[in-house]
């Protein structure tokens, strides 16, 4: 335990120590985001000048109108560089009358994306104006400045590695947790397909998140087009509520039909709006506002549904709902805010508020498969002892019959036949079966020279008579053990019980009952044949002599 407490201490010692040098090294970098003294105007409407910080989003700033933002460039370095970044906006940057970059429309890219881009300055950068003219042909953009960042050559990329630390940690984080909920799965034994399915699309949900992560990863983006980003980062945007919400599907019971009906409108949305991307009359962005208008509605219908079943006692609800809601209204104003032109979309709310979000939800669903795993442990542990505590009844009821056929006859110094031995078997049975209310018959048809199976030919016997015995689904046993052509041939053909106050008959998992029936038989170079007739099961095992 002291070692142990040692051990935590070094650890959380080399922790704080790393976050510490982060946190040095991200505020003594010579990198700044300029964001404050700019002067904004809209090109050939000079008259509507604005002044403030880049942050903000410009009103009255029309799609295809581009928009002029400016100021003096003081800080002395000296091989400065500057970092651009815009959302979906054609970019063009000049220093005076001297243009740096362009990005503009082509052929190869009619529609604009998410860039980022590094500029070297010239010589005698300082004192002059830099200029940088930004137009989309998206409302939804119009009016965003670009965000834009200064500082030495050297200390540019380390300045965005180590703003990026956060995303890398989340995508670490969310594929940790694909792995964890894969591995949790396969460890069940059976599961069922709710199961399945519900694992299948938490690991989508969380995987999306990750990726969108890497997407938002600055270093990371550089190795994809700005169209491409654009394209991925969209459609992450509208898959990621798509998955949890068919999560959130699973997780229902008393409102799960009037929920269905919001994802199937969802999913009706989705490819309605793919058809027209794919025919180009929708663009991408296009297709995220009508997105994003539904989830307005559904994050609220979501909240709605969630307290509704808390209130029904859904304990995934009851653990997850306040959350579920806070999410659900702090997207709703993110989205409100975004329709009326109030917000910028420099932060990805979304982002923050469904990792959140993951986190919860995967904490529940974690719990869930260990708490599941710990009962399956402990009945496989109690099969364990059950099969024990069987096996010695069944060896014990061996040499019991044994030795009755060896007092019947007097003869304690040799084997005794086989059918004095399955004699005492079926009177032991009948009596057993009869104390159960059963109907049980037995026939023998062997000649009386045989002399006795080997040892787990006859536990076989036995073994089948037990499961007869102990299944409640079992009413009517009618089994035979007869010879044919040198081997020993057993039948059973087995009523199912039929509760007739009720009308249904009582189901059991037979197969699962008679795999350690099976598997013996296997061993002892057997044959099993086994099948379903109605109300009736059939077996026959072909043992050898």
């Amino acid at each position: 335990m002291r070692k142990q407490l040692i051990i935590s201490i070094v650890i959380l010692l080399f922790l704080t120590l790393g976050f510490s040098k982060f946190f040095y090294d991200l505020k003594t970098t010579s990198v700044r985001q300029i964001t404050e003294h700019w002067s904004f105007f809209v090109k050939d409407r000079s008259d509507h000048l604005v002044f403030g910080e880049s942050d903000q989003r410009i009103k009255d700033v029309e799609p295809n109108h581009s928009l002029i933002m400016q100021q003096i460039l003081e800080s002395p370095l000296k091989h400065p560089e500057l970092a651009i970044r815009t959302n979906h906006q054609w970019v063009s940057v000049y220093l005076e009358d001297q243009l740096l970059y362009q990005y503009a429309a082509s052929k190869r890219n009619p529609t604009p994306g998410l860039l980022q881009t590094t500029l070297h300055l010239p010589e005698g950068y300082q004192q002059k104006k830099v200029r940088i003219i930004t137009n989309t042909p998206y409302e939804y953009y119009a009016g965003i400045p670009a965000q834009v960042f200064i500082g030495e050559k050297s200390e540019i990329s380390r300045y965005f590695v180590l703003r990026s630390i956060p995303q890398l940690i989340l995508f670490v984080v969310c594929l940790s947790s694909i792995i964890a909920a894969l591995v949790l799965l396969f460890l069940r034994r059976k599961p069922d397909r709710q199961q399945i399915m519900a694992t299948l699309l938490l690991v989508s949900f969380v995987f999306l998140i990750g990726f969108q992560s890497i997407v938002l990863n600055i270093p990371a983006s550089t190795l994809f087009s700005p169209t491409s980003l654009s394209l991925i980062y969209n459609l992450t945007s509208i898959l990621i509520p798509i998955c949890l919400t068919n999560y959130y599907l699973l997780r229902t019971k008393m409102y799960h039909r009037f929920y269905l009906a919001a994802i199937v409108l969802q999913f009706f949305l989705l490819f309605a709006g793919l058809i027209f991307t794919f025919i180009n009359q929708l663009s991408v962005p296009v297709s995220m506002q009508v997105f994003n208008g539904f989830h307005v509605f559904l994050t609220l219908y979501t909240a709605t549904i969630a307290l509704a079943e808390s209130a029904n006692q859904n304990h995934f609800y009851v653990v997850c709902s306040p959350a579920i809601v806070i999410a659900a209204f702090i997207h709703c104003f993110f989205y409100i805010q975004l329709f009326a032109g109030a917000a910028n979309l420099t932060i990805d709310w979304p982002l923050i508020l469904f990792s959140l979000l993951m986190f919860i939800i995967c904490s529940y669903h974690f719990s869930e498969d260990l708490a599941f795993l710990r009962e399956q442990v402990n009945r496989q542990r109690e099969e364990n002892q059950k099969a024990i505590i069987r096996d010695e009844r069944q060896q014990n009821l061996l040499q019991t019959f044994k030795l009755l056929a060896q007092q019947e006859s007097g003869k304690y110094d040799q084997l005794q036949s086989l059918e004095h031995v399955l004699q005492h078997a079926t009177s032991y049975y009948q009596k057993e079966f009869s104390k159960r209310s059963k109907f049980f018959t037995y026939q023998i048809k062997v000649p009386k020279e045989h002399e006795l199976l080997r040892e787990n030919s006859l536990l076989i016997i036995i073994q089948l008579l037990e499961n007869f015995l102990i299944g409640d689904e079992y009413g009517a046993v009618d089994i035979t053990v007869q010879e044919q052509a040198g081997k020993l041939v057993i039948e059973s053909s087995t009523n199912v019980f039929t509760r007739h106050s009720f009308a249904e008959s009582i189901q059991t998992e037979t197969t699962v009952e008679h795999q350690s029936l099976k598997h013996f038989v296997k061993s002892a170079d057997g044959q099993w044949h086994w099948e379903d007739k109605d109300n009736e099961h059939y077996f026959k095992i072909t043992l050898s002599i």
